[in-house]
Formats: C-alpha cells, structure tokens, sequence
C-alpha cells in the first residue's frame, strides 16, 4: 500500500493535542503528523520530513493561524537546543496541557475509565525559571577552545550554551569558570574520533538550602594536571568540593563512571528542608528541582493517615529525601536503593538528623522487598519512586500475592506508570492521580498515584 504522505509534501493540518515528548500532533487522513514547536488548535502548513507506517513528522512552514495562548520564548537558543520542548506555550496553558497528557496517557495505557478517577490540579511552579540545580553538561573542543552546552534534539550535535536560563544562575557561573580554569591547565576535551582528550563531561550540583557547589569532573584518563585545576576550581565562589569520576567507555549511556575521587574539598553538599538536613555525595539521587521537590512530598504526606499508616517502605529512596520528610510523622521507614553512593548518604542522613526509626538497605527494589517481609516486618505503606522504566514485573508480581494496604507511586513516565496500573489495578483501586510540574518548559510530567487495596 503506498504511503499516504511522501517527504518534502506540503499539507495543511491543524494540531489537536501535545504528544508525550511535546510535539504537536495533527492528522492528516487519520494518519498522526507529529511537529515541533506548535500547538493546539493552530493551523499551521507543514512540510513532511519522515514517513513511517503509522505516523509522519513535519517541520512547519508558516503558522496560518495562531493559539492564543502561543508566547515568545524566552530563551535565545530554544528550537536548536534539545532541552526544552514548550517554551512557544504560556506556563498556564503549559499546565492545562500536561494535564490533558497525562489523563490522555492513563486512558490509553491503564485499561480504566479516567472519569471514575479523581485527578488533582497540576502542581506548578510560581516563577518557572532558573529552578535546576544541578547540570551534567558534555563538553568538545573547537577552535576557540573548551565549549559545553546541551545537545541539539535527536543528536550528538553540541549546542554551545553558557547560559541555560532554567538552571541555577550559580551553574551558569561556574560552569563557564570551570571552562576557562581547564584551558589554563590544557586539560582537553575527550574526542570519540580520535579517542583523545580526557574531559567528557562536568557536573555540577548546587544547593538550594546553603548555596555550596559541588564539582565532578568525569574523564576518561588522569592526568596531573587535574589535581592543580581543582586547586583553582576550589577558588570559585560556593565550591566545596571537585572530584574526578573515571568513564573512558565512550558508548555508555551513563555519565558517571562507577566511582567518585574527591581531588579537594568535601565529599558532600549540605541540602535541606526546613530543619531536616542532608549530605549529598556526587552520585546520591536528590531531586534537580527543590521548591517542586518539597511540594511532592507534602502531596505524599497529606495521603498518609499515619494512625494507620505506621510502618513505611520507601522503595527507590535515594539520599532519603522522601524518608527524612517522613520521619517525623511514621513509626518505622525502610529505605531501599541499588546505588551505594545514595544509601550511604541516607544512612548518614538518618544518622545527621537523629532519626533512629529510619533505616536503608542497599540492593534491587524486587529483592529486598522479599528480605524485608521474610524478617516478619508487615508494612502499612510502599512509596514507590522508580526510573523512567517505571516498576519491575518481579515487583508487579510480588505486589498480586501480598497484602500491603497502600501504595504511593511517583512516576516521571505516565506511559509506564499508566501500565503499571494496569497490572496493579487487579487488586488496588486507583483512589486519585496528581500531576506536578517538576521541569517547567519541558514534556516531562511527574505524578503521585494513591493505591488503596481491594
């Protein structure tokens, strides 16, 4: 059957919805067009790209009529830089639409009726910039020398960015100072050509509770000139801490190698909430967003009756940011997480903030949950927080043979988190879904279900 569109084919189309990754999608014969950069209900004439069997992508051409709600974006390299999918749509509307996704995505995905399930308001933020704080920016060499910035969407192309207006002004400044120190000590950039250079990527995290900055580094090789370039990186203003993390496999995902060398200064930074405190090593998970952060887990908390619900696992805890928010409220909180880094930070954490009744324990979620039941603790509650992939089938399982009375999920995928559902929907009602805004300007979507069983 021959396609219905073909590449360089000029249509006229008017955009219905956002998809998931922020693209507008129109229908042409009941054929999607997905295009960047538009939105609903605009019409816009559109230039085919690619042509698939179920879908096609354009680029538009001219926008024949407008959305009201349609704004300037604010930042100079939108549309090139790939961080950034919603910047063309007022913040308000912005909301409204997210929304609508994630309803559009539980519809789709979760096999039940969207209109039996209490959907809160989207959590948004007050003032929607500058709210990162913390950047992994790659950085390459070019004529002028070191460059870092974001890459340009679906490529390896570097955007030269020094001032990403939604990170922390404080990562814009030392970012660039980081650059100019690495010149002055010829430390160069990893090239994947020619497999030269040590420097792939600099890391840098901030606090929004004391203003200190930590500083990683990741390489592919030492080299000694980086003991005296974090002499000076030291001297910028906020550094606590410059540490080195070595991942010479050009072909991985993950930017962190498997360890961190601290070169100079502290090993963490001091975050907080209110009086909870917390140590952050480099690799310990935290939110990238704080103020969103400690709106997340007031929604957690105001979904807690902790007259009932004493006993609290909290699956994929990270730094135990959620557990410390907890802590003051529930008998007992078990922390669990697979990375060594974030359970030594929660323990430390536990201990910083004298939380006798918080522990963790370091291994695979589908793992120790088993561990967990086997030592006749019987919780009232699991709050899950897991990656993108969203909860295992392991644990999916596990969660159909066991009684535990309530779940709390945090997704940042509502395709994922709406399978999930799916499954877990066999013996837990969904008593209501609230989406928040975590990365403002951007296609991501964070959510807390309330799984009550049956």
């Amino acid at each position: 059957m021959e396609p219905l569109l073909k590449v360089e084919q000029k249509i006229l189309l008017t955009i219905k919805r956002i998809g998931i990754n922020g693209e507008g999608i129109g229908y042409y014969k009941r054929q999607a067009v997905f295009v960047d950069g538009v939105m609903p209900p605009e019409e816009v004439i559109v230039k085919i790209t690619e042509v698939r069997n179920n879908f096609s992508k354009g680029e538009v051409v001219k926008i024949n009529i407008k959305a009201d709600k349609r704004v300037k974006p604010f930042c100079r390299h939108y549309g090139v830089c790939g961080g950034c999918q919603l910047q063309h749509i007022s913040y308000e509307e912005q909301l409204n639409l997210k929304s609508e996704m994630l309803k559009q995505a539980i519809d789709r995905y979760s096999g039940l009726d969207v209109n039996n399930i209490k959907f809160g308001d989207m959590v948004g933020m007050n003032h929607p910039k500058h709210y990162r704080y913390k950047s992994q920016m790659p950085v390459r060499n070019n004529k002028d020398g070191l460059v870092t910035g974001l890459y340009k969407k679906e490529s390896n192309e570097l955007k030269e960015i020094n001032d990403c207006p939604v990170h922390n002004e404080n990562l814009n400044r030392v970012n660039q100072s980081i650059l100019e120190i690495c010149e002055k000590h010829d430390l160069r950039a990893f090239d994947s050509k020619t497999m030269r250079g040590l420097l792939r990527y600099i890391v840098v995290r901030a606090s929004n509770f004391s203003e200190e900055i930590q500083v990683t580094l990741v390489i592919t090789i030492y080299n000694h000139a980086l003991k005296a370039a974090a002499k000076d990186i030291m001297k910028i203003k906020g550094v606590v801490g410059v540490g080195i993390s070595k991942n010479k496999d050009a072909k991985n995902v993950e930017i962190f190698g498997e360890e961190v060398e601290i070169l100079e200064g502290s090993r963490h930074i001091l975050e907080g909430i209110g009086d909870i405190k917390y140590h952050l090593q480099p690799k310990a998970f935290y939110q990238l967003n704080p103020e969103q952060a400690i709106k997340l887990y007031k929604v957690v908390k105001d979904n807690l009756d902790f007259s009932k619900d004493k006993v609290i696992i909290d699956a994929y805890s990270g730094a135990g940011a959620i557990s410390m928010y907890l802590a003051k409220y529930a008998e007992k909180i078990i922390g669990i997480d697979i990375s060594k880094e974030s359970v030594y930070s929660a323990k430390h954490n536990a201990k910083l903030n004298k939380f006798p009744n918080v522990t963790f324990e370091l291994g695979e979620v589908s793992k120790m949950i088993p561990k967990i039941l086997s030592e006749k603790i019987d919780p009232d509650v699991i709050i899950f927080d897991p990656p993108r992939s969203g909860i295992d089938d392991r644990t999916l399982e596990l969660l159909q043979k066991n009684t535990i009375k309530k779940i709390i999920y945090i997704s940042c995928n509502p395709s994922t988190l709406s399978k999930n559902i799916k499954s877990l929907s066999k013996n837990y009602n969904v008593e209501s879904i609230t989406g928040l805004d975590m990365f403002p300007h951007t296609s991501h979507i964070e959510s807390i279900t309330v799984l009550n069983r049956k």
